[in-house]
């Protein structure tokens, strides 16, 4: 069955992809080359409709209908809806945050999917958030969007990223035991994978904000799904695998908000830009990502039967190493500089 799932969300995905071309040429949605961007020619946007439909159109097929999915399917639509409109005509962070407020929504009142409680974070008991767990949630879900948005500035990188924490997700919820989850993540992974044949080495279509929205919120809501209730995994576990885009989007939100910047205004100080003007080739810091990725990905594994103070503890240890390596490439840029 999980093979069937694969396969069958692949070929929709891969398959609608060159409608999604042809629809994004015609509505405009297109990347020109120039100011943040990399590639050297106008690529269409939207390909997050070939992902997205390779999950929903999937979905519905693989899972009795009931309260969580049904809230999945229409939340995620939201999300996708959102990506569309930013892809096409743009929209600011305040249109984002509320795309997102109503989609946490749907799923909290609609699927009763919401974070509850944080396990034992810091050695003193459970957490339970009781009522501030809808604002906590909401704060979460638009953090990791934003992560998976954010990170999506080279060809492949923000799929492989997605993709690997997928697999991750889907070998917890086959330990745990949460059906939905894994087959969920087999479907995600499986149309994430359709889109990223078209977007990597060479892009012929970008995600686009359709792509990086809809699976920044699908990670989200798999991740509360994993770690929520009875059975379920500790909450750690899910950050420490969406370790690396989450530190990235929190260092440079901290660093924006120092410098006394606009916090959600875009600039080039993510870790794959400072690994591209350091003088690292393109393919290679998107592989060096997906291995810091992957290492983080093994490390949840590792740490998969330890309390969640010490893997706060650990992860905190692990994102200080990457910090080290962050300022070691601001050492070789400026050292390249000089020379």
């Amino acid at each position: 069955m999980p093979y069937i799932i694969f396969f069958a969300a692949f070929i929709t995905s891969f398959s609608i992809v060159p409608l999604v071309t042809s629809l994004a040429h015609n509505r405009g949605a297109v990347a020109i080359p120039g100011k943040r961007h990399t590639h050297l020619y106008p690529t269409p946007k939207l390909g997050g409709i070939a992902i997205a439909s390779g999950v929903l159109i999937i979905s519905p097929i693989i899972f009795p209908f009931d309260r969580v999915i049904g809230s999945y399917l229409l939340a995620s639509s939201v999300m996708l809806l959102l990506g569309i409109i930013d892809d096409i005509r743009g929209a600011d962070w305040k249109v984002k945050l509320a795309f997102t407020m109503v989609a946490t929504l749907i799923m909290k009142y609609g699927g009763g999917v919401w974070i509850t409680g944080l396990g034992n974070l810091f050695g003193y008991g459970e957490i339970e958030l009781g009522m501030w767990g809808i604002p906590f949630t909401i704060f979460a879900v638009f953090g990791v969007v934003n992560a998976i948005n954010l990170i999506d500035g080279l060809n492949g990188l923000a799929c492989g990223v997605s993709s690997i924490a997928f697999v991750s997700f889907a070998i917890f919820a086959s330990i745990s035991g949460n059906e939905t989850v894994l087959m969920l993540s087999i479907a995600s992974l499986g149309a994430t994978l359709g889109l990223f044949r078209y977007n990597y080495p060479k892009a012929k279509i970008f995600m686009g904000d359709s792509g990086s929205l809809f699976l920044g919120f699908s990670l989200a809501m798999l991740a509360i799904l994993l770690t929520q209730g009875e059975g379920t995994i500790n909450p750690m576990i899910p950050v420490i695998v969406l370790g690396i885009p989450i530190f990235d989007t929190v260092r440079v939100l901290f660093i924006r908000i120092i410098n006394r910047k606009h916090p959600f205004r875009g600039d080039k100080t993510h870790l794959h830009h400072l690994m591209r003007r350091s003088g690292i080739p393109l393919n290679r810091v998107v592989k060096t990502i997906w291995i810091l990725s992957t290492l983080m990905s093994f490390l949840a594994f590792i740490l998969y039967t330890y309390d969640g103070w010490l893997m706060l503890l650990i992860f905190c240890m692990a994102v200080a190493l990457i910090g080290v390596f962050i300022e070691n490439l601001k050492i070789l840029r400026a050292s390249t500089t000089r020379s």
